[in-house]
């Protein structure tokens, strides 16, 4: 699950979200800042994310990270398909049976045309 919390991750590194948001408050050592500076450098979407993340208050920023971290996992969850029952529906019953049979009628015809 911690791998969720880490906006990229890749064989060089990965940011957590937890450093992001440190960044975004300032609270970050200025070693550890220019590391995150430059792992955004390399990037492009989300640095454009973390720019707009910058004009919002730290509070605000983070409701919103953690909303849409929520709606993410929502969407991204797999959804249980209700299986409709055969017997719940007689109309693809009888389009069965009426298949079957002019399937058998086919192979009948078929077979008394090839014996001529």
């Amino acid at each position: 699950m911690s791998e969720l919390n880490d906006i990229w991750h890749d064989g060089k590194g990965k940011l957590p979200e937890e450093k992001l948001m440190a960044y975004l408050e300032g609270r970050l050592s200025p070693e550890e800042q220019h590391e995150v500076e430059l792992w955004l450098a390399d990037e492009g979407m989300e640095s454009d994310a973390v720019d707009g993340l910058k004009n919002m208050q730290a509070g605000e920023a983070r409701e919103t990270t953690d909303r849409i971290n929520h709606q993410l996992r929502r969407q991204l969850r797999p959804k249980k398909r209700k299986r409709r029952q055969m017997k719940d529906n007689p109309w693809a019953v009888q389009a069965v049976v009426v298949i079957l049979l002019l399937v058998i009628l086919a192979y009948i015809i078929i077979r008394l045309a090839m014996k001529k």
